[in-house]
């Protein structure tokens, strides 16, 4: 099993999982979250569509880091590039 950011879970991690969970939480101190903000500026409630696309490791790992150097998201540079494309496919059909 690995965490979100791909680091593998330890045995002392899982069994510190395990003893919080065992523990119980307390949930009167819970407050629900807000999601992600839409990215059409929409009232909450219209979230922005997901695109999955699998891709070669090295190709996701490469991308990445030059996301990471130019200081952004691999999701804002695949949303660039889908603007870059639909923009070139609308003026190649006039």
């Amino acid at each position: 099993m690995r965490t979100k950011d791909g680091r593998p879970l330890t045995d002392a991690d899982l069994d510190r999982l395990a003893v919080e969970a065992e523990a119980g939480y307390d949930l009167t101190t819970w407050r629900p979250r807000r999601g992600r903000p839409s990215l059409t500026g929409a009232s909450v409630g219209a979230p922005s569509p997901k695109i999955e696309a699998r891709v070669p490791a090295t190709l996701r790992n490469e991308m990445a880091r030059y996301a990471a150097e130019d200081g952004m998201s691999v999701s804002q540079v695949v949303r660039d590039l889908a603007e870059q494309y639909v923009a070139q496919r609308r003026t190649r059909s006039r």
